[in-house]
């Protein structure tokens, strides 16, 4: 009996404990997380796991606080998603905006705004109304120049990610991190420029943006790993390549530190005095992962192609979770319409913005508004025979670019007429020819009576004429870590889990179900900058 009372002393204070632990952000603690004993040691104060966009604003920025970085890599070169990206980066930019008209169907898309229902926008529904009284404003002086806010960026944002999967869930973006977002990407595009990221002095429309606010980068992704990378290394930050995070060190429930593997398969123990960042991507090239989580597409095949790096599989988000942080938006999958039909390549193809693109299938028909936001382009995509199509455009689209190398390796198909490129690409010349002069109408009078566009490029009518074969591929994981606008991870409970941050796509929340062309760039440097801020501040 006397044994049995103490036993129960023994559980009744470990539940005492965790009550205590629950209250201030309970953190579960994982097998073999004490640092294996003999293991090489290190110490710093802030260690970053992942070396693409995000944990390289992290790095950067914890170091310019004054902390003390480590930053592990587990590729063989920095760049993880970032690198292969275009680089479009959406933020208000009133300057270059104010060089742009705005046109018949950006304004019909303003006035249909002043009619939307406040009550139908839950926590966005104080940031409708604001964004009304600036849509009147703009109305009544008479501008033409290309209106543009904060509060229009969140409701694009909050339009563009509200989604329902196949069970019935509803998803939408997170208030004040959408807000985070978009207050703060200006902020970041300055950032980046002052560390030697240049954008040219255009705005556009990258595919699935919604609107005019993507600030073009010289040079596509691999210019922010350029910069970034150098700013790290100025401001002494030590970068480990083929450095693999394993497990969250854990201990009197905070997070101190990570235990990992280098390329020899030896395991390292990196301690952190102020935090550890988490910026290892998404799972888009894991597809157990894909596949264990998915609930949102019914038709995606298991083994398709991703646009992600080999390295993206989900590792921060089980290191997070072995720790008890929460997880939200995990079924949400994004597929990228315009991918390498073998490659799942995001490149290798002629295209302009998404005004300009016309898309047809294997039978020379459109079959879906271009301009539409990336999921409702690739159901429709897998909807077509092969999950098919082509992008066709012109020579005003290709301009003085040398697409030689396209032609050589079949990636694109060119010929002076539709008809000849109707036979290279395998469709009916006569659809492809009836298509584009009918897309050209639609051009000339501003009206797609079949699918709805209303925002249009030029006429496609300059011959040469190129035809870019693409098809969806897993791009981007919805859901992740939760985190707040600190960047602090959440625990189960919704408390921040101390010594632990995170940003980039290993996160969720930020964009719901469905993420806008040009927010992922805006989002892995707002938020790697907050949460290097943060852990060298150990907030």
């Amino acid at each position: 009996m006397k044994q049995f009372q103490a036993k129960t002393m023994v559980w009744l204070l470990i539940l005492a404990l965790c009550v205590t632990m629950t209250a201030t952000g309970c953190l579960r603690q994982a097998p073999g997380e004490t640092p294996e004993e003999g293991a090489e040691t290190r110490e710093v104060d802030v260690v970053v796991i992942g070396g693409g966009g995000a944990g390289l604003a992290a790095a950067t920025a914890a170091a310019e606080k004054g902390a003390s970085v480590i930053l592990l890599e587990k590729g063989a070169f920095l760049g993880g998603n970032t690198i292969l990206a275009g680089g479009a980066f959406n933020a208000v930019n009133p300057e270059l905006q104010k060089k742009e008209e705005i046109n018949p169907a950006l304004m019909s898309e303003l006035e249909e705004l002043l009619e939307a229902d406040e009550e139908e926008f839950g926590d966005f529904a104080e940031t409708l109304s604001v964004l009304k009284e600036q849509i009147r404003e703009y109305i009544d002086s008479g501008e033409t120049s290309l209106f543009d806010s904060i509060e229009l960026h969140m409701i694009h944002t909050y339009l563009g990610g509200k989604r329902t999967d196949l069970e019935g869930n509803e998803i939408a973006s997170d208030f004040e991190l959408a807000k985070t977002l978009c207050i703060n990407a200006p902020k970041a595009r300055e950032w980046l420029e002052e560390h030697g990221v240049e954008f040219n002095d255009q705005i556009g429309t990258v595919l699935g943006a919604l609107w005019p606010r993507t600030n073009n980068v010289v040079g596509g992704g691999k210019s922010y790993i350029d910069a970034l990378s150098q700013a790290a290394e100025s401001q002494g930050v030590e970068i480990l390549l083929e450095t693999r995070g394993r497990e969250l060190i854990v201990e009197d429930g905070r997070v101190v530190g990570v235990k990992a593997e280098n390329a020899d398969g030896e395991t390292l123990v990196f301690r952190a005095n102020k935090g550890v960042v988490i910026a290892t991507g998404g799972f888009g090239a894991n597809p157990q992962m894909r596949a264990e989580y998915n609930t949102y597409w019914e038709n995606m095949p298991p083994d398709m192609k991703t646009t992600n790096s080999p390295n993206i599989t989900g590792d921060g988000i089980e290191m997070a979770k072995a720790v008890g942080a929460n997880l939200v938006g995990m079924g949400f999958i994004q597929l990228m319409p315009s991918s390498h039909p073998e490659t799942g390549s995001l490149f290798s193809g002629v295209w302009g913005s998404a005004e300009t693109q016309l898309f047809v299938n294997k039978e020379g028909k459109r079959f879906v508004n271009e301009y539409a936001e990336r999921d409702v382009l690739s159901a429709a995509a897998l909807e077509q025979e092969d999950d098919l199509f082509f992008i066709i455009a012109d020579q005003q689209i290709v301009g003085d670019r040398d697409i030689s190398d396209l032609l050589e390796r079949g990636d694109v198909y060119q010929a002076d007429t539709l008809e000849e490129l109707a036979e290279k690409i395998g469709v009916p010349p006569e659809n492809l020819v009836a298509e584009v002069e009918k897309y050209n109408s639609y051009v000339d009078n501003q009206y797609d009576p079949d699918f709805g566009k209303e925002n249009f490029g030029n006429r496609i009518e300059v011959p040469p004429f190129v035809a870019t074969p693409r098809s969806p591929a897993v791009h981007h994981t919805m859901g992740g870590v939760q985190i707040d606008t600190q960047a602090r991870v959440l625990s189960e409970e919704g408390q921040p889990i101390p010594g632990l941050y995170a940003a980039g796509e290993v996160t969720g929340g930020i964009h719901a179900g469905n993420r806008l062309g040009g927010n992922a760039q805006a989002d892995i440097f707002v938020f790697g900058k907050i949460a290097g801020e943060s852990a060298a501040e150990g907030k």
